[in-house]
């Protein structure tokens, strides 16, 4: 996986180079190598969350190409995330770094691949890791997985997560218990402080 630099005039977008070619370290498993990656700006760095087959991983940048080795997303505990085989997303507030995600341990191994209910929580930057003490469920589990999910700032005053019911495999007997019906669901972010990055 790599980080593209691409210029644009207006009418043709144009390579221009790119970053350090990361791979999964040699110490841990090595499947498919590292895909769906999610980027961000905070402060002064570049952060990039990637997914890979087992479990998830983070590396920052000075200059959003060359990354120093990827490692395993992890509490401020020292515990491994528990999120693996999907996306995971930031939410960038020019006063806090979070991320959003799915795991393990949510009582949900009803759930293929552990994809609900998602989560969001506060990074710390420096360390790079998930500080337990904030994770909060923003989008709750309903009977079938929610990955795919995607961010937006609506405003300074406002940020959306949005996602919809997945309904594969099929299992009717979940479904009607939690009334899934491919439903959209929407979690507003209503920040305290304005979020100066936020158009």
């Amino acid at each position: 996986m790599t980080v593209v630099r691409c210029k644009f005039d207006g009418k043709v977008l144009k390579y221009s180079g790119h970053g350090d070619e990361l791979e999964i370290p040699d110490n841990d498993e090595k499947h498919r190598g590292f895909s769906e990656p999610s980027l961000t700006r905070f402060k002064d760095r570049f952060y990039l969350t990637l997914r890979a087959d087992h479990r998830v991983y983070v590396a920052s940048s000075e200059d959003g190409l060359s990354y120093a080795q990827p490692r395993r997303w992890r509490f401020d505990d020292g515990e491994e995330l528990g999120s693996y085989n999907t996306q995971q997303h930031w939410v960038t507030h020019s006063r806090g770094l979070f991320l959003t995600y799915t795991r393990r341990a949510a009582d949900n191994d009803h759930i293929f691949r552990h994809r609900a209910p998602i989560f969001m929580a506060r990074i710390d930057p420096e360390q790079m890791v998930v500080i337990r003490d904030t994770e909060r469920i923003i989008i709750p589990e309903t009977g079938t997985r929610m990955d795919n999910f995607g961010i937006v700032d609506v405003s300074p005053a406002e940020t959306w997560v949005i996602t919809t019911e997945w309904m594969q495999p099929h299992r009717p007997d979940l479904w009607k218990k939690y009334g899934t019906d491919n439903r959209i669901f929407c979690a507003r972010i209503k920040w305290s402080q304005p979020n100066q990055l936020a158009p």
